[in-house]
């Protein structure tokens, strides 16, 4: 594929598709606002990245994962070299005309006499942005390719790529797939496939990644996008059965056995003594035993689930249920870091926001049972 010069003196030919690379080329991946600017792809790795890539695609039968991992892996090394000179995209500022702003520019045009024009760096991006489009259809049809099954290290190297290449408006489609998508059968031909479980605690998007794209949807100012993301990873059911057998599960299971436990403590300790009879020594050991332990229990439990010293602006309404608040700890979580970068970076500034997203970003936080800037949590309002 003929990318086009880089040079910007004249606007940049139409990009024409090789043969057999049509299909990559005409994919119907979901699109966010454009890049930076990126580096240009040679010619040598464009051709070893279409070749991995339909070694994926035509295969007849169910590739293997190492196939397909080279695939994303060309991919991501790809995504690497076109952001390697990344830089602020060109935007329209609006700018107040005064006598001094007038004197300033007439100082900037003379010190930078060859200063681009809008239509030069627009025609840079668009030959630019052809190869990023490129890599990031090529990964997306890997991925989405019904012969693939999508394992953890594959949708991590997909996250990283699409990251880089500035491209995340697919994430939530591919955490669906992660989850829902059949799974074909090896050596079957034709191919069958089984449905999979979406529910099952492996089917979870691990945390890393989910910060990871949600980190590409905040760079790019895409709102509808955060929230979709933290739908699909932290607050699918997999993600909540998933945190509660690693977590909670272990403390829950003390808890269902510790007064059995405790009954035989209390038993033998009985036998240590003479004053009163065994039965009723048991029985206040018991009864001594389960109540300190079930207090202090009750305790740590209250101050695991209250505690708000991680939180920044998003905090929990109340009348929420404690367990509720310790299993979507990572949904509020998410959320705070959208609201920071929305919001002024000054705590001083903090509560003065306006606009559409803004107060889109606070009913979508109120609907969520959760607050937004509570007013007695803010600097000087205690």
């Amino acid at each position: 594929i003929a990318l086009g010069s880089t040079s910007t003196s004249r606007p940049p030919k139409k990009v024409a598709p090789r043969p057999g690379s049509a299909r990559i080329l005409t994919s119907n991946i979901p699109q966010t606002q454009p890049p930076s600017e990126f580096r240009s792809l040679p010619a040598s790795l464009e051709n070893e990245l279409l070749g991995k890539a339909r070694a994926v695609i035509q295969s007849p039968t169910v590739p293997e994962s190492a196939v397909v991992e080279n695939a994303l892996q060309a991919c991501e090394n790809l995504a690497q070299i076109l952001a390697g000179d990344v830089r602020p995209a060109p935007q329209d500022i609006k700018v107040d005309i005064t006598p001094a702003s007038n004197l300033l520019s007439l100082e900037e045009n003379r010190d930078n006499p060859k200063k681009q024009s809008q239509k030069e760096v627009s025609s840079t991006l668009v030959a630019e942005n052809a190869a990023v489009q490129l890599v990031s259809n090529t990964a997306y049809q890997v991925v989405t390719d019904p012969k693939v099954f999508i394992t953890l290290r594959i949708l991590s190297m997909y996250v990283n790529a699409q990251s880089l290449l500035g491209r995340p408006g697919s994430f939530p489609e591919i955490f669906k797939l992660y989850a829902s998508k059949p799974i074909p059968k090896p050596g079957t031909n034709p191919i069958r496939f089984s449905n999979p479980y979406p529910k099952k605690p492996s089917a979870h998007i691990p945390l890393p990644i989910a910060n990871a794209a949600l980190t590409a949807a905040i760079r790019f100012r895409n709102l509808p996008l955060c929230f979709d993301v933290i739908e699909n990873s932290v607050c699918a059911p997999a993600f909540r059965i998933s945190k509660f057998l690693r977590k909670a599960f272990i403390p829950v299971s003390a808890a269902v056995l510790a007064p059995f436990a405790i009954h035989q403590l209390a038993a033998q300790l009985a036998l240590y003594q003479n004053t009163m009879d065994t039965q009723l020594a048991t029985k206040m050991y018991f009864g001594g035993i389960l109540a300190y332990v079930g207090f202090t229990s009750i305790i740590g439990y209250v101050a695991i689930t209250t505690s708000n010293d991680q939180m920044d602006r998003v905090t929990w309404a109340q009348g929420t249920p404690m367990y509720e608040r310790w299993m979507r700890e990572e949904e509020r979580m998410m959320i705070d870091r959208v609201a920071g970068a929305w919001g002024f970076q000054q705590r001083s500034k903090r509560g003065e926001e306006t606009g559409p997203d803004w107060e889109g970003l606070r009913e979508l936080t109120g609907l969520r049972r959760m607050i937004l800037d509570r007013t007695d949590l803010m600097d000087g309002m205690e």
